[in-house]
């Protein structure tokens, strides 16, 4: 009898951990297992996010971050790609830079295909996916240089000449615990957080390390792997290019904010890569760090971080939305020439 006592004690504090987490944390993750990009957002999913900033949104039928497409699509259809910077799940949808620039070019459509932890090849991957559905005319690739460093994380065919063929990113395969894990993220939103939260103390315990060190982003290359992670960008951008359509790349902001008003840009090492092989491919590349500079001078208001994390950290704050928006709006000529 006792230790039913106390079963039924834990489980009532399991469900109401469970609650506190849906109310006030975040959503249950409602994933779905791409075969070539991995885990995405389900179509039509109802999310929370409050890790940075605070947002609830209820994603379209492809499990992004829009509202549901017209049934007539405008003349010009703008596929704007990249990672976690871009799906912008720290803010309000209506805040977000895509939005923004949806609502002040009533003439074109903004279409957001921003994916966490996805890596320039899988943005192609994506666009393949979707562009039966969107009919893209137009492409604005959003990068960092970290996007290069990450693009030595796919996998590479070449044919008999050793030209490259085809890159891929490795991801899970259907299996049973897959499924079961599916369902665990799709019920609780309390496994959900332990588990994005404290992903890396799990691993470390399950390997037996008890010794785990923080991760370093330092995006350095070794030996040839800038090299190869060069090659890697000319193939993703030479594929939009054969698709027909306009291609924009456009820089996004890789920015330092200090609370003494000063702003320092993160010099890496992939951010001439980046630029030198879209400008041989007379690809027009739009740098928006000069434009954070020259705001952050102005009004004084840091364009990443949130009242809940540390002061200019992290992605795009709603302000910084607004300044990239407004900056972009500018560049329309560009954008859509």
């Amino acid at each position: 009898m006792f230790r039913w006592k106390v079963a039924g004690v834990l489980l009532c504090v399991l469900l109401f951990w469970e609650l506190i987490t849906r109310l006030f944390v975040l959503s249950p993750a409602q994933e779905v297992l791409d075969s070539h990009l991995g885990y995405l957002h389900a179509p039509h999913a109802s999310i929370l996010r409050t890790y940075e900033g605070y947002a609830r949104l209820t994603l379209d039928q492809f499990g992004l971050n829009n509202e549901p497409l017209p049934e007539v699509l405008p003349a010009k259809r703008v596929f704007v790609v990249g990672d976690s910077l871009v799906e912008a799940y720290q803010v309000m949808r209506d805040e977000n830079f895509v939005s923004r620039l949806r609502n002040k070019w009533k003439d074109s459509l903004w279409f957001n295909v921003g994916i966490a932890g996805t890596a320039p090849d899988q943005w192609w991957t994506a666009y393949d996916k979707f562009k039966s559905q969107i009919k893209p005319t137009h492409v604005l690739l959003c990068v960092t240089s970290s996007d290069l460093y990450e693009l030595l994380l796919a996998k590479e065919h070449r044919d008999a000449k050793g030209a490259l063929t085809v890159l891929f990113q490795p991801v899970d395969k259907p299996s049973r615990f897959v499924d079961v894990k599916l369902w665990l993220y799709e019920h609780s939103a309390l496994v959900t957080h332990l588990t994005w939260k404290y992903k890396n103390d799990i691993r470390a315990w399950l390997a037996g390390d008890d010794n785990k060190q923080p991760i370093q982003e330092s995006y350095v290359f070794v030996g040839g792997e800038l090299q190869r992670a060069v090659e890697y960008w000319r193939f993703v951008l030479k594929k939009f290019q054969a698709s027909g359509v306009t291609l924009t790349v456009l820089i996004m902001p890789e920015l330092d904010y200090f609370p003494n008003k000063k702003v320092q840009l993160q010099v890496r090492q992939g951010y001439a890569a980046l630029v030198n092989e879209a400008t041989k491919l007379g690809i027009p590349i739009l740098d928006s760090n000069a434009a954070f500079i020259q705001d952050f001078e102005k009004s004084g208001q840091p364009a990443n971080g949130f009242s809940n994390t540390h002061y200019g950290k992290g992605h795009l704050n709603a302000h910084g939305h607004q300044v990239l928006a407004d900056w972009l709006d500018e560049q329309r000529d560009v954008i859509l020439r």
